[in-house]
């Protein structure tokens, strides 16, 4: 099932499209510039539960007689025009219970959940004083789990949860009898309890604007796995907005996408992008998110060459480094794995030349090390068939070796160096074609 809603004209979205398949659960963060339309689309999403969304909270002035916001659930589409009687947009078709029960939505400050139960639980405190007293409450193993991983502490194995006429409450019983209910935790403790609850409601799509705003880096850089565990167990896709980077780089690839919107055209995009091209657009901080390590600098122009050649337009921000010598690159992939000083090991790794390559020995290839399908590039291209002739003042030097050859070439520019990689692939045009799938994969926007 795939849920989508198209926006147009609504303050400051001029139009955007969002599309979220609630048939595979997952994470989904919207970054961006304050501004942008984050919350905008937020509200959207909870308009499409509670018509009055738009109503309680936002001017009217964010519409105009052209907004629109059109929902789709598979094929059934509700569409919600600009009413000036309402100031806010309305549909005349009603929504379906069914659609409605597929989203939850929490809003940022002061209008989420998360700002407005306290005074719920107030309310509701002789519920729990009895239900304590008479010993109705039950240990919430799921929950504890959840916050125990997040915060790397093992103080929330006295939590109860007691249930009530509406809904439930988390406490500390001290030994006295008395007890701490859930809303006089910390605010991250808080939001972390309402959060869980949201996820293992049942509902398809959790929707949540500034999930890290309670939260402490620490606990921001725990919460995505413990959130993508969650999704799988619960069967649910949770989209949140955040401006966190402890979070955002615990993102996979495809987990992470940027509002942005042109300030000439005032058009808004949101499309997948990888952290540290979203971490260079919110701070102006730079990075790679994918590191190739390789042998010398001629492979390096010779790996640039395949990638520009045969990969097309790469998705990841990347840097081929020179190294040294084919055991001080595996030696260096070794220290990555266990340190990260580069990034976790599947954003690094290692091509050599051909000539290393353990192929038909007894010895086995390191771990994410690939190697070119020629033996080098300086003895590729002196057993090129044909190859260009130097000029008469150096036929006398002829013999000698592969790599005094190429550099000779270069020294008298007779050929480029991007000459001299064209004429290699040529020749060698379907083994690198195979080689180069490796850096696509690699590189390539993931799917």
């Amino acid at each position: 099932m795939r849920f989508s809603l198209q926006i147009e004209n609504v303050r400051p979205i001029k139009s955007i499209s969002f599309e979220v398949d609630l048939g595979t659960p997952g994470l989904l963060c919207i970054a961006g510039k304050n501004g942008t339309g984050k919350t905008t689309l937020v509200k959207a999403i909870q308009n499409f539960v509670v018509a009055d969304t738009f109503v309680k909270t936002s001017s009217d002035g964010i519409f105009q007689d052209t907004s629109r916001i059109l929902y789709q659930v598979d094929n059934e589409k509700y569409l919600f025009v600009y009413e000036p009687t309402l100031r806010s947009v309305s549909s005349r078709k009603p929504i379906k219970p069914e659609h409605k029960e597929l989203v939850v939505v929490e809003l940022p400050v002061p209008y989420g959940q998360r700002f407005t139960f306290f005074r719920t639980l107030a309310d509701q405190d002789g519920e729990v004083r009895q239900a304590v007293v008479l010993g109705r409450y039950e240990k919430p193993i799921g929950l504890i789990a959840f916050l125990t991983a997040i915060y790397q502490v093992n103080r929330f194995e006295d939590l109860v949860e007691v249930p009530l006429r509406r809904g439930f409450c988390c406490c500390f019983i001290e030994p006295n009898g008395r007890y701490i209910r859930e809303d006089y935790f910390s605010s991250g403790e808080y939001f972390l309890i309402n959060l869980y609850r949201m996820v293992t409601s049942g509902r398809p799509l959790v929707v949540i604007d500034e999930i890290d705003v309670a939260l402490d880096a620490c606990a921001q850089s725990k919460l995505a796995e413990q959130l993508r565990t969650l999704c799988e167990q619960s069967k649910s896709k949770v989209v949140f907005t955040s401006h966190s980077l402890a979070l955002m780089q615990t993102l996979g690839a495809g987990e992470l996408l940027y509002l942005e919107r042109d300030p000439a055209t005032g058009a808004t995009e949101l499309a997948l992008r990888p952290f540290n091209a979203v971490k260079s657009m919110l701070f102006n901080f730079t990075g790679y998110d994918r590191y190739i390590l390789t042998e010398d600098k001629e492979l390096v122009q010779f790996l640039q060459y395949v990638i520009n050649r045969y990969c097309g337009r790469v998705f990841f921000r990347y840097i081929v480094i020179e190294i040294a010598g084919a055991s001080q690159v595996t030696g260096l992939m070794r220290r990555n794995r266990r340190d990260q000083f580069f990034g976790p090991r599947e954003h690094v790794i290692s091509i050599l030349d051909g000539d290393q390559n353990p192929e038909g020995t007894k010895k086995q290839a390191p771990e994410d090390t690939y190697y070119i399908p020629v033996k080098n590039v300086e003895n590729a291209f002196s057993n090129l068939d044909p190859r260009p002739g130097l000029t008469p003042s150096l036929l006398d030097v002829m013999d000698m070796d592969d790599k005094k050859l190429y550099r000779t070439y270069i020294a008298s520019k007779t050929l480029t160096e991007q000459e001299i990689f064209e004429l290699i692939c040529n020749q060698h045009d379907d083994a690198m074609n195979v080689f180069a799938q490796v850096l696509t994969r690699f590189l390539g926007q993931p799917k």
